[in-house]
């Protein structure tokens, strides 16, 4: 990132912050670390990078879309890959798993989200209970985790049932949450 800040060129700023990201996976990699972790890592630096100034003013507008297509058809791909992989499973015998773990996730998001803001109560912080419901529900899951999941190793025992549950989240998160949070914004009169 201190190269990509020496040079004026937009083009060379956004080839170093794709070494970067990919660099990063795949050292991380080499040493059996988290590769998807290491690229997120990456993402955090370079994001607090371009705001710092080390990037030119033109390097800052070019990143942003991007990295936003990168972002997108690395989802997409994830999601249709995941979507052949499952096409092929069978979910007998693992809906109970499944509800637990979509049960387990949605209580985790209410405890991480109602608790804490309720610490900032009474403070200029205070977030508003409509926007508590909000954050809540709106916790969607997805590229991250199955890429989480889909790093494991080949070996690990019962790693299909990770991903499979994981998918199943995932797949909740997207329908189940994210086709009733306009509905859920429009009851709570955030949006008409």
């Amino acid at each position: 990132m201190l190269l990509a800040g020496r040079t004026p060129d937009y083009l060379v700023e956004i080839t170093f912050t794709t070494l970067v990201a990919y660099g990063s996976f795949f050292v991380a990699e080499h040493f059996h670390c988290s590769g998807v972790l290491a690229a997120l890592t990456a993402g955090l630096v370079v994001g607090n990078f371009r705001s710092s100034g080390s990037i030119s003013a033109a390097g800052r507008h070019a990143l942003g879309p991007f990295w936003e297509y990168v972002a997108f058809v690395a989802n997409s791909l994830i999601f249709l890959l995941i979507g052949a992989q499952e096409a092929q499973q069978h979910f007998k015998g693992l809906w109970v798993p499944v509800l637990l773990a979509i049960a387990l996730v949605t209580l985790g998001r209410a405890a991480a989200i109602y608790p804490l803001c309720a610490l900032f109560a009474r403070s200029r912080l205070k977030v508003n209970m409509r926007h508590q419901h909000v954050l809540f529900w709106g916790g969607l899951r997805g590229a991250l985790a199955l890429a989480l999941s889909l790093s494991l190793p080949e070996d690990l025992l019962r790693r299909d049932l990770i991903v499979v549950i994981t998918f199943a989240v995932v797949a909740f998160s997207v329908f189940a949450q994210g086709l009733t949070i306009t509905p859920l914004l429009r009851r709570l009169g955030q949006i008409k």
